[in-house]
């Protein structure tokens, strides 16, 4: 081969390494991907290196659709598999796919384990509204300006002290499992926990109909009266994306105490951190999973 010859070889395989390289820039591909309403399909890809792992659900809203993804990031995409589970964490059946991003689009691929299922082939994308506004300045993936912070109207944080109502639970799987929910109205918080195998994984999201307001619960650890849990935020949240929400809570009567803790504080300026650097608020609950079918 002449030197031409060669260099545009090299060249070549350059451009083909360089390509690739794109294609597998893990923020193209992180976080939350949905389809229009008439037809819900949504799944949330968190992804560390090339292991990802994550949630699949339709209304999501509906604790029964929730289902969980593990996969690996490669050169063709994201191929992973959703376990569908039942309520004693026993597998019921498993979707094969490959989802590839497409000029802004994600396209997904596979074979469903249903019942009556089959192949499916959706595209689709971000939520144009964006993540909802919060008391401190929010970032986002795809790169866009930060959402601006909305403040607290005067005297809300004001009130009353707060009074436990019970003594603190030794905690177990089973008083954990259901859903537990924080406010009222569109945008309540739906904190979902079900048994995977041995294991425990779930999601959060409020709003519900908004990928960029839900994301995976992982790493999931009891110890006596504590639970701990991993909120793994993707493509929205305050600071540098990605990062883990670092749960910790506890159970008294039927009221969880849940605070948070960001692993990418050192990233957040400190005038615009939570007091105490973390979220402290109070759950309701456990309803159980399939009393939430049909929201």
């Amino acid at each position: 081969m002449n030197k031409l010859g060669l260099l545009a070889a090299t060249l070549g395989l350059t451009l083909g390494v360089v390509r690739a390289a794109a294609a597998l820039n893990a923020d193209d591909y992180r976080g939350g991907w949905e389809m229009d309403a008439t037809d819900p399909h949504t799944y949330e890809f968190s992804i560390r290196g090339d292991q990802v792992r994550g949630i699949y659900c339709t209304h999501c809203s509906d604790a029964t659709t929730l289902a969980f993804i593990d996969g690996k990031l490669g050169p063709d995409g994201i191929v992973f598999v959703v376990t569908h589970v039942r309520d004693d964490g026993s597998t019921a059946y498993l979707d094969h796919a490959i989802a590839r991003f497409d000029h802004g689009r994600m396209v997904v691929t596979g074979t469903s384990g249903a019942v009556g299922g089959g192949g499916f082939h959706w595209t689709l994308h971000k939520d144009p509204r964006g993540p909802d506004p919060l008391p401190i300045p929010v970032s986002r993936l795809p790169p866009a300006p930060p959402v601006p912070a909305v403040p607290f109207p005067p005297g809300l944080l004001r009130g009353r002290p707060y009074v436990q109502p019970g003594p603190l639970r030794q905690l177990s799987a089973a008083q954990v499992i259901g859903v537990w929910i924080a406010g009222t109205g569109i945008n309540k918080q739906f904190f979902i926990i079900r048994r995977v195998g041995d294991k425990l994984r779930g999601m959060v999201c409020g709003r519900c109909d908004n990928p960029y307001t839900m994301a995976a619960l992982d790493d999931f650890q009891i110890r006596g009266e504590t639970m701990t849990f991993n909120i793994l935020h993707e493509d929205w949240g305050p600071g540098s994306l990605p990062f883990h929400n670092q749960a910790t809570v506890r159970v008294t009567e039927n009221e969880m105490l849940l605070s948070t803790h960001q692993d990418n504080n050192a990233d957040v300026p400190r005038t615009a951190r939570p007091a105490g650097r973390s979220f402290v608020f109070s759950m309701s609950g456990p309803i159980p999973v399939e009393a939430t079918a049909g929201n």
